[in-house]
């Protein structure tokens, strides 16, 4: 059986403001834009291909999202320092540099809701 994961979605409290910081500072590709109910279904591939990210505007109703655990989207690079280094000089905050852990390579950064992602290196 050939299973993949095609996309993952963020929950966010500005639309605009996510498309902005994932294309300008991350780097990523928006791949679909388009109206969706009173909202729009917008979706961004990063640099290297690979799983899609929905940025779906959050239901003020919801709960809020846990903003300081990493979330479960782990992004890879070849070299973890070098795309730290591109990252930060777009503007992307890093909450825990590049460093050598146990298992491997790790760096967290975050984006403009507050959410916080891994970074690993391959």
């Amino acid at each position: 059986m050939a299973l993949g994961i095609s996309q993952v979605t963020i929950y966010v409290e500005d639309q605009q403001r996510a498309v902005d910081f994932w294309s300008g500072k991350v780097g990523c590709t928006v791949t679909r834009d388009m109206p969706y109910g009173e909202d729009r279904w917008i979706e961004v591939e990063p640099p290297a291909g690979g799983t899609r990210l929905v940025i779906m505007r959050a239901d003020p109703k919801w709960p809020a999202m846990v903003k300081d655990m990493p979330n479960y989207v782990l992004f890879q690079a070849d070299d973890i320092v070098k795309t730290h280094e591109e990252l930060a000089a777009r503007g992307v905050e890093f909450t825990q540099a590049p460093k050598q852990e146990p298992w491997g390579w790790s760096a967290v950064f975050k984006d403009d809701d507050g959410h916080l992602f891994h970074l690993g290196q391959r």
